[in-house]
């Protein structure tokens, strides 16, 4: 299927100018914007459970055909940007050494503050070059080309709405692999809620979460 994406894209002489990681079903006709720690499993045991066929399953920072997708559905899922990063953290750092940090600063990594500090050295914009559990959401979806982008914290009602759009079952889903709470669940400190703001300036404004505050 990636081979036919890529043959595809240069027949069509128009990829998408960036590179996303995408989920297409040709049955459903829709492509899915896929932003890590925002139900991702969730949307995807969802779509094995009830015979929705992704026929591209896990396309990893590709670009792609536009005028082969013009009349697909796409979409996308959101996250309040301090919660998503608590979550990463909490799962790529304090229950797994995912980044690989050498022993000693894998210790001062467990403090959510220096995680962030490290994050901040990094270009959140760049695809590829970021891990995809830190970059912008906002880099993750083609905005001039998406039809719909939901919520986490709505996530039962928008993605309802998904399914009815695909003509999927729109039942409720079981959430998979689900991490610690975020960062609104948490007493965090005004050092950690002023850099995720710098950091994830364009996603507060683009998607209108509340920047966090005291």
């Amino acid at each position: 299927m990636l081979d036919g994406l890529a043959v595809a894209g240069e027949q069509s002489a128009w990829l998408s100018p960036l590179a996303y990681n995408l989920t297409i079903s040709h049955s459903h006709r829709f492509v899915w914007y896929r932003v890590a720690k925002v139900a991702t499993r969730t949307i995807r045991h969802h779509c094995e459970s009830h015979g929705v066929s992704l026929d591209v399953d896990h396309a990893m920072r590709v670009r792609y055909p536009l005028a082969s997708y013009a009349d697909y559905f796409t979409f996308a899922f959101v996250r309040d940007p301090l919660d998503r990063f608590v979550s990463a953290w909490h799962d790529k750092v304090v229950d797994h050494n995912y980044y690989d940090f050498d022993p000693a600063t894998h210790e001062r990594m467990q403090r959510v503050e220096e995680f962030a500090r490290w994050t901040a050295g990094h270009d959140l914009a760049a695809v590829p070059g970021t891990d995809q559990h830190l970059t912008l959401q906002s880099r993750m979806i083609d905005l001039n080309r998406v039809d719909f982008v939901g919520r986490l914290e709505t996530f039962d009602r928008d993605f309802a709405e998904v399914c009815e759009r695909v003509g999927a079952p729109a039942v409720p889903t079981r959430p998979q692999n689900q991490t610690a709470p975020g960062g609104r669940d948490r007493d965090v400190s005004d050092e950690l809620r002023e850099l995720v703001a710098q950091m994830y300036r364009r996603d507060y404004q683009l998607f209108g979460y509340e920047v966090p505050t005291r």
